[in-house]
């Protein structure tokens, strides 16, 4: 295969997994704060939301780029 198929399955995999480490912390830590109230949770919660975000943006901008560099 062509550096210009692994750059991006390499990169893709990292994100994947770190998308679904983010996703089982943030069950483990709904199922831990089952008392807790919805604002409580959404301060607890935020941080991995953002991560997760910005992770699918990096995720996009390394397609894009591995496209028009290729």
């Amino acid at each position: 295969m062509d550096i210009y198929v692994w750059i991006p399955l390499i990169f893709a995999g990292l994100f994947l997994i770190t998308d679904a480490a983010m996703l089982i912390r943030m069950i483990t830590l709904l199922k831990k704060n089952k008392e807790s109230t919805a604002g409580d949770l959404g301060d607890k919660l935020n941080p991995y939301l953002y991560a997760t975000g910005a992770i699918s943006v990096l995720m996009a901008i390394c397609m894009i780029l591995a496209t028009v560099l290729r």
